[in-house]
């Protein structure tokens, strides 16, 4: 019980067992996005959305009290929670890269900023491109 409450210490809110349903609530940032990740990641795992606050909402992730299904249960609210964060990451760095161009922009001249040439491979650094991804938006 320690392991998992100290996995989710950030975002924990309890745990319950009613009848034979395990009930996992976690506050996580209303900007995240959870129904669309677990939706897709076609598992058993259940999801209601409880209480809503400016900065948070109260989900409860649940599946039957059975090892294999908490088990899954588990591995998706990871899942859940690494998309959004890597999301998160990726829209910091995309505004720290706007700013360096920007900078770039403003202290290089004209001819200079001609030559400036964005050339990627798909399988250049593992950069995918031409794929449908999630927007990020600054």
């Amino acid at each position: 019980m320690y392991n998992l409450i100290e996995k989710y210490k950030e975002y924990f809110h309890s745990v319950r067992l009613h009848d034979s349903i395990l009930l996992l609530d976690l506050k996580l940032p209303s900007q995240w996005e959870i129904k669309k990740v677990l939706t897709a990641l076609n598992g058993t795992t259940q999801l209601k959305i409880n209480d809503k606050a400016e900065n948070h909402t109260l989900f409860s992730f649940y599946s039957p009290f059975i090892e294999k299904e908490i088990d899954t249960l588990i591995k998706d609210v990871d899942t859940v929670i690494k998309w959004n964060k890597d999301r998160e990451e990726k829209v910091n760095l995309l505004n720290v890269k706007i700013l360096e161009l920007k900078k770039m922009f403003e202290t290089n001249n004209l001819d200079s900023l001609r030559n400036i040439n964005f050339d990627f491979q798909q399988s250049q650094n593992g950069i995918k491109l031409n794929e449908e991804e999630t927007k990020l938006v600054r």
